[in-house]
């Protein structure tokens, strides 16, 4: 099964290995270098996507620490788009102090702790 994946990560190196594994794993990917870019290529793919049940992407990978634009806020941009966007943050925070609402996280919002390997990485993202 191919993935339509956006990954929002700052680090150069990080984004061409995430981008390396998962296409080797048979998926499509898009990288966006910060939040601010990554929102504007979220809705740009929304806009060319004529469901309404269904996302542009199957997941959006979001670090956490990006300039312009924080993860958790790219989060809560996309959830208010689309309320089910499956969304993984690569990150070594517990979630509910990432989105600091506790009980309240989208069943679609997962996390991915850091440090983790790539194997660990695809396998999340294939569940």
């Amino acid at each position: 099964m191919s993935l339509n994946i956006l990954v929002a990560e700052d680090n150069a190196f990080t984004a061409s290995q995430y981008t390396k594994i998962l296409e080797k794993n048979g998926h499509k990917v898009q990288v966006a270098k910060d939040g601010v870019e990554c929102i504007k290529t979220y809705e740009k793919a929304l806009s060319e996507f004529d469901s309404l049940d269904q996302n542009p992407f199957d997941v959006v990978l979001l670090d956490n620490n990006m300039p312009r634009k924080s993860g958790v806020e790219v989060a809560k941009e996309i959830l208010d788009k689309r309320p089910n966007q499956r969304i993984i943050f690569a990150s070594a925070y517990d979630i509910n102090s990432l989105i600091k609402a506790p009980g309240n996280v989208p069943k679609s919002v997962e996390i991915l702790e850091k440090p983790f390997s790539l194997n660990t990485m695809i396998s999340k993202l294939q569940s």
